[in-house]
This record gives C-alpha cells, sequence and structure tokens, in this order.
C-alpha cells in the first residue's frame, strides 16, 4: 500500500465539497470577514502543495491531519510553509483531511523505509479519531476513551522506536484528554489565531510551532 500517493485525494474532494466549500461557509462566524483568500492547489500525489524536489535528502517531513494540511488558510500560513521560510529548508506537507493516527503512523513509517530522512514532525490527530476503515475514512463509534488513549499511545510508540528525534505536538487548545506518560514528549501550544472557518488554526499560531520544530532540530540559519 503506497500511502505516499494517496489515489483517491481525499484531501481534493474534501476541500472543494466539505468544511471549506463556499456554501458552507456561511457556516462560520469569520467566513465573510477572514482577509485573505484561500485558494487550495494539490500535487499529483493528492498533497497540498507543489510537486515535490527531485532531491529528498534533506526535507522536512511534515505529517499531520487538516491542521497540518492547513483547512481555511492560505498555503503559506501552514505550519509546514512557515516553518520552510523560517529554516530555509525544504518541507514537505503531508497532511491530510480527517487524518487518524494510524494513518499517519503508516504515512512516518513509508517515509522512513524509503527516504531514510533527517526530520520527521508530526501533529498528531485527535485520539479518538479511529478507522475501521483507513481507505473510506470510516471511524469506529462508542470505543472506550481508555481504549482510544492505548491506541495513540501505540501510534506515537511505533514511530518513535523507529525514529527516536521525531518531532510531536499534538492538536493546539482542543479540549484533548491528557494522555498518560505522553505528556513530557508532546508539545503543546495555545491557540493564538483562527483560520476562515473559525476553527482551524492561523499563522500566528503556526509561526510558534515552525519556531519551536527549529529548535528541537536547531535549524537555524
Amino acid at each position: 500500500m503506497d500511502y505516499l500517493d494517496y489515489y483517491f485525494n481525499s484531501n481534493k474532494k474534501s476541500y472543494t465539497s466539505g468544511i471549506d466549500s463556499p456554501e458552507l461557509k456561511g457556516w462560520y462566524s469569520m467566513a465573510t470577514t477572514y482577509p485573505y483568500p484561500v485558494h487550495y492547489s494539490f500535487n499529483s500525489r493528492g498533497f497540498r502543495g507543489k510537486e515535490w524536489p527531485k532531491n529528498l535528502s534533506n526535507v522536512l517531513w511534515c505529517i499531520g491531519d487538516s491542521f497540518t494540511a492547513g483547512i481555511g488558510v492560505p498555503f503559506e500560513h501552514t505550519w509546514p510553509s512557515i516553518l520552510q521560510h523560517k529554516s530555509g529548508i525544504q518541507c514537505i506537507n503531508l497532511g491530510i483531511n480527517g487524518a487518524a493516527n494510524r494513518l499517519i503512523v503508516n504515512i512516518a513509517k513509508q517515509v522512513i523505509t524509503n527516504y531514510n530522512p533527517k526530520y520527521i514532525a508530526i501533529m498528531w490527530s485527535f485520539p479518538h479519531r479511529r478507522y475501521e476503515d483507513p481507505w473510506k475514512l470510516t471511524h469506529f463509534t462508542n470505543r472506550p476513551l481508555s481504549e482510544d488513549l492505548e491506541h495513540f499511545k501505540d501510534c506515537f510508540n511505533e514511530v518513535n522506536s523507529l525514529f527516536p528525534s521525531t518531532y510531536n505536538t499534538i492538536i493546539p487548545e482542543l479540549g484533548l484528554p491528557i494522555i498518560e506518560d505522553l505528556t513530557n514528549k508532546l508539545y503543546k501550544y495555545p491557540i493564538l489565531d483562527r483560520g476562515r472557518d473559525n476553527y482551524h488554526f492561523d499563522y500566528l499560531t503556526a509561526e510558534v510551532i515552525a519556531e519551536s520544530i527549529i529548535e528541537h532540530y536547531n535549524l537555524e540559519r
């Protein structure tokens, strides 16, 4: 299974017919006042952004869900884009709208296996977001919180055992449960601003995240 060639392009379908579609933006209080135009473009693999460079030996892989892909904000406001600007290192945005943590693990494992990466930064998704069918984005329902948290810890440990220098964070300030044993291993931030949908964060929050990753990997220019 090639997780880096997202064949059914769920990102594109979600952005054009889902939460950020023009016909739904009236649902959100900031939709008519958000000052920046938001456009979505996707590379041939189905991820937001330009085609990947041929030389992938010195890139920083950014993995996550819609908060990484950047729903509701210009591509230049996403944390991978700001990280690239601040660090001078090519950042590959592997954000997938609706991604669960098991899918994030599978993507990270393929990056590790195929590209022998120098840098990986993961913004983990909601612990309760678990796929029954990952290729149809069908989720389990009514699972105990304790089971969700154990699943999250398994995902976290699986990636970090393969790539110990992974930068790990979670979605900022959305009331996620305390994850025992991982509290000191996950970078956390407040949300400082919101995108067009008044839910996903914007560039001020992304800048703080980017600076934290730069410090973690000592990427000062």
